[in-house]
């Protein structure tokens, strides 16, 4: 994914000793000079310390020599060694050298990989979202805050420091959060599904100990680590009952620790369950930990379900209306069409002999199999809002068919 991005030397850049990057625009914007009138800026022209540039319509990157500062509709940027954000929003990627852009009490340092530093009211305060690596905030009289991805921190007049980053806050809105985590989302919805299924039909006398979950994923039985770090963390008390991690939790996050990097099994089962416990999705969850195909945990979850028999009526998980995974190449609804039969059916028998003028018959009504009705699967934006909806209608209806409501 290409971004955009802000460098910390930008006296050493290369360019003039006034000029400290060049402007693409894609749209309309303008400059001002420190001692002048604001003017229209076209592509390529150069930038100086102390111009101050905003976007009036579309958007626009400042170029230095380390990479580019992607600038939206409203943003301003004051250039200088460390560029300030007045207002706005601007997508920072570091490329070979750290990057720190200011913006009002604070300052975001950019190690690496990509962040967002977004600038609203003194009453909305600054938000720093980090899509990629890990950056750090830092503010006057306190450590550095390290904010790794995908994690942001908000810093309002009611914030306490020292702060703390938090699971990043989603918004389909935003073009570049639609741009980095779009998929992480998409697969998060289909993982929630898929764990509130298996979550329903768990014995509460099951999915206690490590032999449950290895039944189901066969790998972890070569982990001569897992057992240690399941009953680890079952030992953990959430400070809320209700918060305590479920099967459908357990299940999710061992088949993302079985793909994870980030230090041992232990660490990589205790932190991702502590993180989704902050509220972070499991395909946030899944990034934390290094792991990128999203697609590959959800078929191992879903294979894994597929494996158990936890039966409402002795039928196998596998039969549970969870949605597919999703199809890259798919660009319409996925649902399978809904039966309208009825729920019995009769069956007449007659008697052998045919001479019998009137031949008895016999009656029996067999019951036909209970329908369950698929959770349809709608790809993109749209499906994101809709299929959390759909899901508990259908799974509503479903009990109704199978006599459970």
């Amino acid at each position: 994914m290409v971004a955009t991005v802000v460098t910390v030397g930008l006296a050493g850049c290369g360019h003039s000793s006034t000029g400290l990057a060049h402007i693409t625009v894609d749209g309309q914007a303008q400059v001002t000079p420190p001692d002048g009138t604001a003017h229209a800026v076209h592509n390529g022209d150069v930038l100086k310390a102390g111009d101050t540039v905003q976007v009036m319509a579309g958007q626009a990157a400042v170029r230095l020599q380390n990479g580019v500062l992607q600038l939206r509709n409203g943003t301003q940027l004051v250039i200088a060694k460390t560029p300030r954000l007045a207002s706005g929003s601007v997508l920072i990627q570091a490329v070979g050298h750290a990057v720190q852009v200011s913006a009002q009490e604070a300052t975001l340092v950019v190690p690496a990989g990509v962040a967002q530093l977004t600038v609203g009211t003194v009453a909305t305060g600054m938000t720093a979202k980090v899509y990629e690596a890990t950056s750090h905030l830092d503010i006057a009289g306190n450590p550095p805050a390290p904010i790794a991805a995908p994690r942001q921190i908000t810093l309002t007049p009611q914030t306490r420091l020292p702060v703390q980053a938090t699971p990043l806050q989603y918004q389909d809105s935003d073009s570049w959060d639609h741009l980095y985590l779009a998929t992480a989302v998409a697969i998060s919805t289909q993982l929630g599904a898929a764990a509130v299924g298996f979550n329903a039909q768990v014995p509460s006398n099951q999915g206690k100990d490590a032999a449950f979950y290895q039944q189901l994923v066969p790998t972890l039985s070569g982990r001569a680590d897992f057992v240690s770090a399941f009953d680890g963390v079952q030992r953990q008390q959430p400070v809320a009952p209700a918060a305590a991690p479920k099967p459908g939790d357990y299940l999710i996050a061992s088949v993302i620790a079985l793909r994870g990097t980030n230090g041992t099994f232990t660490d990589r089962l205790t932190n991702e369950l502590a993180f989704s416990a902050q509220g972070a999705p499991w395909g946030f969850v899944a990034y934390d930990q290094g792991v990128h195909d999203l697609t590959g945990v959800l078929n191992d979850v879903l294979a894994a379900i597929g494996r158990a028999a936890l039966p409402f009526t002795g039928a196998p998980a596998s039969q549970i209306a969870i949605p597919p995974p999703p199809s890259s190449s798919s660009s319409s609804p996925t649902t399978r069409p809904r039966q309208s039969t009825p729920t019995t059916r009769t069956i007449t028998t007659t008697p052998a002999n045919p001479r019998l003028a009137h031949p008895a018959t016999t009656t029996t009504t067999v019951p036909l199999p209970l329908l369950q009705l698929p959770v349809p699967v709608l790809p993109g934006p749209l499906g994101a809002i809709l299929n959390p909806l759909l899901d508990p209608l259908l799974q509503a209806l479903n009990n109704i068919l199978a006599g459970r409501g």
